[in-house]
């Protein structure tokens, strides 16, 4: 799948990154959390985690906006490698609405390092 970049002139279109810096273990839910000022559409997002350790360790995460999910299925991540993920359709953030991430984790004493997520969004 390719990454849709909207044109550098497209007015209002960002960046944010939301991370979860050190190791995790354990599954997770509202594990970090952004409020956007203004209303977004949510153009893309991508997850990456920088290790893994354990037996057969498994990480999927979920992005969040006021509680409902802005993804079709959460992101199943391999270590080291950014993985897109699948956004519902329409998928917006209004003024003030908490984004937070949950984060699933399996295995063995699974543990995975720095995970991050970037959305990019639009202001709508």
């Amino acid at each position: 799948m390719s990454t849709r970049v909207p044109a550098i002139a497209v007015p209002g279109v960002f960046l944010m990154p939301i991370t979860i810096p050190g190791q995790r273990t354990t599954t997770t839910a509202g594990v970090s959390g952004h409020k956007f000022g203004f209303p977004v559409k949510v153009l893309g997002a991508s997850v990456y985690a920088r290790a893994s350790g354990g037996t057969s360790p498994t990480l999927a995460v979920d992005i969040l906006a006021g509680g409902t999910t802005l993804l079709t299925a959460p992101v199943a991540v391999t270590a080291a490698a950014a993985t897109e993920a699948s956004l519902v359709s329409g998928a917006k953030v209004t003024d003030e609405q908490l984004v937070t991430l949950d984060i699933t984790i399996t295995g063995t004493n699974p543990t995975w390092d720095d995970i991050c997520v970037l959305l990019t969004v639009v202001r709508i």
